[in-house]
């Protein structure tokens, strides 16, 4: 298979994002015939099913690497007002129903909102989001909070359907580069912390994208923006609005030392890429990203083969009105996303 040469900032970036960076398609495949039928199975075993419609990180296309899981959210009637009573019962009965699924290994006992599915034949988990309409006209589904440490056993507003239209109107505000910004910004989250408890929680780091990215830019422009924006909406007493839902916010129960956690490591993040962004030369630049985004980047300290050959035919080093060939287009300054 030929290599594809790398000659500019954001052709590294749309190849490491295209190859590196999204979920390999057959696991999109074999999600897609999972989610339905699952959901088919619901729609035949749960007598209080009222619909199922899909949500979370897998239904705004802003998974990374693998398919971790899948979130439906199921909207059940009350009849006899015993869900009302108990969020634990609706997700018993939610779990009941799925239990029989041929797909299905085991079902988990319920969890905060959801009771977890694991497969049979898939490394990717299904959660089974509890829902009821609310109880006024408002936009918005009422979920299941099962919080037994706590004493509660309810339910709370909110907007999963909200979220997921608001990430797709950002990604047509911005042509197209909002969905895989996103992603990379997932990427630099699990090289910081791996895949356990995070300080820094991946929606809440793609509502502060949200919040910045505001026009088609390119891709370590957008990460600029990012890292700029996250820098202050990790400050202490900020709060970051819910795309889905403004008047709520997803942090409020960040505790203050993994706010601290956060930022410190954002701050790292922030001044790397600075450094990058700002550098004329490709190749220098390109490294600079590695650094953020690790060995997988293409760039000539990790991908030799792909750099070289392209920048060594680039670099003239022709200065004319401020463009330097090696970079192939003007220095952008970065600006304060407040400005944007």
């Amino acid at each position: 298979m030929a290599v594809e040469q790398i000659a500019s900032v954001q052709e590294a970036f749309e190849q490491f994002e295209r190859s590196v960076v999204r979920v390999q398609s057959e696991d999109n495949d074999a999600a897609k015939r999972v989610q339905q039928e699952i959901r088919d199975h619901l729609g035949r075993e749960l007598a209080e099913l009222q619909e199922t419609f899909l949500s979370g990180s897998y239904s705004r296309r802003v998974q990374v690497v693998r398919l971790h899981d899948i979130d439906i959210i199921v909207v059940v009637e009350d009849p006899t007002g015993a869900f009302a009573a108990s969020a634990a019962a609706a997700l018993e009965a939610i779990g009941n129903a799925a239990r029989s699924c041929d797909l299905v290994s085991s079902v988990s006992s319920p969890r905060v909102r959801s009771v977890r599915l694991t497969l049979h034949d898939h490394e990717f988990t299904v959660d089974l989001v509890g829902a009821m309409e609310p109880e006024s006209d408002e936009d918005g589904l009422r979920l299941a909070r099962h919080l037994p440490e706590e004493g509660r056993d309810d339910w709370t507003w909110g907007n999963p359907r909200g979220q997921r239209e608001a990430a797709v109107a950002k990604n047509d505000e911005t042509a197209g580069i909002y969905v895989p910004s996103v992603r990379l910004v997932k990427l630099w989250l699990g090289r910081v912390w791996g895949d356990g408890d995070r300080p820094f929680r991946s929606y809440h780091a793609e509502s502060i994208l949200h919040g910045a990215l505001r026009e088609k830019v390119d891709y370590d422009e957008a990460m600029i923006l990012f890292f700029d924006a996250a820098f202050d909406a990790l400050a202490p007493g900020v709060l970051t609005p819910d795309p889905g839902a403004p008047s709520a916010y997803v942090d409020e129960r960040l505790d203050a030392n993994d706010r601290r956690e956060a930022r410190d490591a954002v701050a790292l993040a922030r001044s790397a890429a600075h450094v990058a962004y700002e550098k004329e030369d490709v190749g220098d630049a390109l490294d600079g990203w590695a650094e953020i985004f690790g060995p997988a980047f293409p760039a000539p300290s990790t991908s030799p083969e792909k750099v070289g050959a392209s920048l060594a035919a680039r670099t003239a080093g022709v200065v004319d009105a401020g463009i330097r060939a090696e970079r192939g287009r003007p220095v952008i300054q970065s600006r304060p996303w407040r400005e944007r």
